[in-house]
């Protein structure tokens, strides 16, 4: 919902931090707050959808969530306290469309008292609300509207920033209520209000019940038999299903996941180091998106132009959109103001989501007080947006300096918001008569009935008042259903509404393990697993590995890990062998069990073996993942058997397969391995780390950076020949990075020489970040000292290596934060990790000095501004801006790699920036000069000196462009000073050189080309 910090490089970090946040004005002559009328008339949506208005301040203040119940009535949490208010000022309200007009124009305030409330679901009679630390329910038990119950169900949440916070819960297709939750964050500023951890969660009925540790990953629970468990995923704000039950989450800055493989598998074999149960299936990145935002206000922390607070991921699956639009997902993106869509399409054991379209967003709005934080999709198919409505949605302990001393300009608007509906102006929702929900008094034949909905809503909310409502009766018309087959949604939720009503049977799992449609065969194995050992099921199972669906066979090997038969395990190994080369089966086969994995490694070994016949990346992952495992069981035979093998010349032919078995070891010790356990295996690793085979040389080196080097004579020996291969300038530029990185394990101190003679304009770049890295093991002063001595003739790779090194400790950030008051080293030469780490300091004398440091008073820049505020309103003219730009930045630039010079950036590049971001890095170039592109002066011996742009390299040469069709090789031997000039090659003088009204048609044409529909 909120935003964070992400990765942000290049020309908007200098913009941001330079104080873009307070130069963008409104344009016209008004400003927010609008009124919804004239908000909604500053949306643009994608053709054929319009928006209603459903409801508005006062009726709803401080929108988060919401649900519609079996009645039609509207369920609304508000959190007025966001982002800093922590008393109980939450609300929930009870909304009705009385006179069925689509507007819900009575307003009941139901409950109250609520602290910084997330998330809301209805259950039972009531509704569950979240509100850290708990997990509430409410009850209207007399009828009049508001809550007389009031029960903590669940407890042990953090209290935390809101976007980590527990919130969205959402009944799933299997029955389970999943909670969206990510633990406590790890607050800087506002540690009294949001440095709470959370504890172990625990049902408040009861304590002394068996606690779950959840920080960190989400929850499922079912309330009525204390039941919980842990998810492998863990999401922001917001959490999803698809119609077949796979669940989708994000962060802030990755709008789209996929948790692939569920904890009950994982938590079979603990040895298996998996970094993440999820996929990040977005094939477009995170910095793709397109705001059309009038005064737009992004903070110091906030990168313009990419995402920084996806939420509210929601699955359409209302059956009323136009074809196309069926299964795709939507995102909020409140920082910029949008709503983005993609279409999920299979990919192996897990999807891919793509741009719906590349012209424009599904809804974006000119509005800047438009904040968009959760979706619905409601009964009549429509997807409902949630518009918290405020100028403010970045928490402040993000945000730059102004604001943390103003903070209560951050509830500004808490009194307003509204709640539109999405609908389709074309195809059968067009012309459909909206039919008003009455599930409430439905029989059990009507709510059976219901499941076979087109609508996810209805199948929903059918399902969960038959399994709330503990309808037994209803079994043979649900096992009636899900055999005559009128649909596969119909047959997929009456064989999990059997399952909720504890009346499922084999004989119903049977059939729909052969049923035609992939997603019901996927369920119907997770529905098996309970009668795993059965003969008939496991017959069943065994004779599916050659489903033609990749996520079949990905939940088969899953769900066939349970059982240790010879059948079993030959058919887990013929879907690994067939699906090796996806990442996730390989998981599915080794979550089996640890001793499994060990099984796998002698076969992989083995004369003749299918898994190491040649290289593929899944085989190489595979033996890297075996290395992993055997080095997490510590047990010194295994693993003094796996580094024999890597030199066994009787094993299969193929460094590949051995350079993985070593990196996989390595990360497994790298975590809780013992690593005494490999002291008898350093001469042999010793040995391959100064060997010619650079592959089982690289790895080698990398189990030494975990396991260490014990001194003695022969690692002496080892470290003199090491040396030389170090300072060898003939020498292949591997091997000398891996001698460096040698010798830094060895004893940093002792070769701190070799370490500084490396890291000069002649040397190779990666032998000069191989240097930096080594004397970052160096403890003290003196290396921030050297390294900020150097800076200037640093190249930009090197430089970042080198600012990692230096704000790596507190002398370090305070000498860089010198070097920038001094002006020695530019604001634009940080990443946004390095100011970031200023300016998030946990010592808050750091952290003062770097806001000051970082952040420019807004009026050193209104000046310069003020000229070109006109051109901002998007009034320019793309084509005409077409002619301003090769008139006047061809000569350096291009777009989309077409018409014009490759020295500076390619300017498609900014396409997403929104327009004052834009104009700010365009009228003050040398605060923003994109990494990569930095202009450099350079001495070389018996030639002219020059300067230009680094091009093309290799470990001899360096090309500079100096102009149009001017480049000058160089080789690396002959350059004797290289020092980075703190100018832009764009003259300053630009802005004096174009009009306002040419600026606006420039930035027309630079935001908008290819887009025009956009606009």
């Amino acid at each position: 919902m909120l935003t964070r910090s992400i990765v942000l490089g290049g020309a908007v970090t200098a913009a941001v931090l330079a104080g873009g946040s307070a130069l963008i004005g409104q344009a016209g002559p008004t400003a927010p707050p609008y009124t919804p009328k004239q908000s909604m008339a500053m949306i643009r949506l994608e053709p054929g959808f319009r928006l209603e208005l459903v409801a508005n301040e006062p009726d709803v203040q401080s929108p988060v969530a919401m649900d519609i119940d079996e009645l039609g009535r509207m369920w609304v949490v508000e959190m007025p306290g966001y982002p800093l208010d922590v008393s109980p000022t939450g609300r929930v309200k009870l909304l009705e469309d009385k006179d069925g007009d689509g507007r819900f124009e009575s307003s009941t305030l139901f409950a109250e008292n609520l602290r910084l409330p997330s998330g809301i679901m209805r259950y039972g009679k009531g509704v569950l609300v979240t509100s850290p630390p708990d997990l509430v329910y409410f009850e209207d038990v007399n009828g009049d509207g508001r809550a007389d119950t009031r029960e903590v169900v669940l407890t042990g949440f953090a209290k935390t920033n809101p976007q980590h916070a527990v919130n969205h819960p959402v009944f799933g297709l299997d029955n389970w209520i999943y909670l969206a939750h990510s633990g406590g964050s790890e607050p800087v500023i506002y540690r009294d209000l949001f440095g709470d951890k959370g504890t172990d969660l625990t049902f408040a009925a009861m304590p002394g019940g068996k606690p779950l540790d959840a920080r960190g990953r989400g929850v499922r629970l079912k309330p009525d038999v204390h039941r919980i468990e842990a998810l492998s995923s863990r999401t922001q704000y917001g959490n999803a299903f698809d119609v077949y039950g796979h669940y989708f989450a994000h962060n802030n800055s990755i709008h789209q996941r996929h948790e692939v493989i569920a904890a009950r598998y994982l938590e079979r074999n603990p040895h298996l180091l998996l970094p993440s149960a999820m996929a990040e299936i977005s094939d477009h990145g995170n910095n793709n998106i397109m705001p059309i935002t009038h005064g737009a206000r992004f903070d110091l922390l906030t990168e313009a132009g990419q995402f920084t607070s996806a939420c509210a991921l929601t699955v359409y699956a209302g059956g009323a959109f136009p074809a196309g639009y069926e299964g795709t997902t939507f995102i909020a993106e409140p920082v910029h103001n949008l709503v983005h869509r993609d279409v999920l399409t299979p990919k192996g054991s897990t999807f891919v989501a793509s741009r719906a379209r590349s012209d424009m967003e599904f809804l974006a709005s000119q509005d800047s007080w438009f904040r968009p934080v959760n979706f619905y999709v409601g009964p009549e198919g429509a997807l409902y947006v949630i518009d918290y409505y405020r100028p403010y949605i970045e928490h402040p302990e993000w945000a730059s300096s102004d604001l943390q001393k103003t903070p209560e300009v951050l509830s500004t608007g808490k009194d307003r918001g509204r709640i539109y509906r999405v609908v389709a102006t074309t195809g059968p929702a067009a012309t459909r008569v909206v039919q008003r929900p009455a599930l409430g008094s439905a029989t059990d034949a009507q709510l059976v009935a219901a499941l076979g909905s087109d609508n996810v809503w209805w199948r929903r909310t059918a399902q969960r008042l038959l399994v709330h409502g503990k309808r037994r009766d209803a079994a043979p018309a649900l096992a009636a259903l899900a055999a005559a087959r009128p649909s596969a949604l119909a047959r997929l939720h009456a064989l999990w509404t059997l399952e909720g009503l504890d009346r499922l049977e084999v004989a119903h799992v049977l059939p729909a393990l052969a049923d035609p449609d992939p997603g019901i065969r996927e369920n119907a194995i997770v529905l098996a697993e309970r009668w795993v050992s059965q003969p008939a099921v496991t017959t069943a199972l065994v004779g599916m590995t050659s489903d033609a669906s990749d996520r079949v066979r990905f939940q088969l090997l899953a769900t066939l890990g349970a059982l240790d038969t010879p059948a079993a395990q030959a058919a887990q190994e013929r879907l690994l062998l067939a699906g090796l080369e996806d990442e996730w089966m390989q998981v599915a086969a080794l979550s089996a069990s640890s001793d499994r994995a060990v099984a796998y490694f002698d076969r992989a070994i083995a004369v003749g073996s299918p898994f190491a016949s040649s290289e593929t990346p899944g085989r190489a992952k595979f033996f890297d993942r075996l290395g992993g495992i055997l080095a997490a069981r510590q047990k010194s035979e295994e693993l003094s058997r796996a580094i024999t093998t890597v030199t066994d010349p009787g094993a299969p032919a193929g460094d590949w397969w051995r350079a993985s078995l070593l990196e996989g070891v390595a990360r497994g010790l790298s975590g809780s391995g013992d690593r005494r356990k490999l002291a008898g295996s350093q001469p042999t690793l010793l040995t391959l780390a100064t060997g010619d085979q650079s592959r089982l040389r690289r790895a080698a080196v990398t189990l030494l950076g975990v396991s260490g080097i014990e001194p003695g004579p022969a690692t002496t020996a080892v470290l003199a020949k090491t040396t030389q291969v170090a300072r060898d300038g003939s020498a292949s530029v591997d091997a000398r990075v891996d001698a460096i990185t040698l010798l830094a394990l060895a004893n940093a101190s002792e070769h701190q020489p070799v370490f500084e003679a490396v890291i000069v304009p002649s040397e190779p770049e990666a032998v000069q970040i191989a240097g930096v890295t080594a004397l970052g093991r160096i403890p003290g002063a003196g290396t921030p000292t050297f390294l900020l001595a150097r800076w200037p003739t640093l190249p930009s790779s090197v430089r970042t290596a080198a600012a990692t090194v230096v704000l790596s400790r507190r002398e370090g950030s305070v000498a860089m934060l010198d070097a920038l008051q001094q002006g020695s080293v530019k604001v634009w030469m940080l990443n946004f990790g390095h100011t970031r780490s200023l300016i998030m300091h946990r010592d808050e004398q750091i952290r003062a000095r770097a806001r000051t440091v970082l952040e420019v008073a807004p009026e050193q820049r209104a000046a310069r501004m003020s000229r070109y505020a006109a051109a901002l309103g998007g009034r320019g003219d793309a084509g005409r801006g077409a002619t301003v730009f090769t008139t006047n930045c061809a000569m350096c630039h291009q777009v989309d790699g077409r018409a014009g010079v490759e020295i500076g950036p390619d300017l498609s590049t900014v396409r997403h920036q929104p327009m004052p971001v834009l104009l700010a890095n365009i009228l003050e170039p040398n605060r923003s000069i994109a990494q990569h592109y930095e202009t450099y002066a350079v001495e070389r011996r018996g030639g002219d000196a020059l300067v230009g742009v680094i091009g093309e390299q290799s470990p001899t040469s360096i090309t500079f462009r100096q102009g149009p069709g001017v480049t000058t090789t160089v080789r690396r031997s002959e350059i004797t000073s290289m020092t980075v000039v703190p100018q832009s090659i764009m003259p300053e003088s630009f802005s004096e050189q174009i009009t306002p009204d040419d600026m606006a048609h420039l930035l027309a044409f630079l935001t908008s080309s290819p887009r025009t529909a956009s606009r």
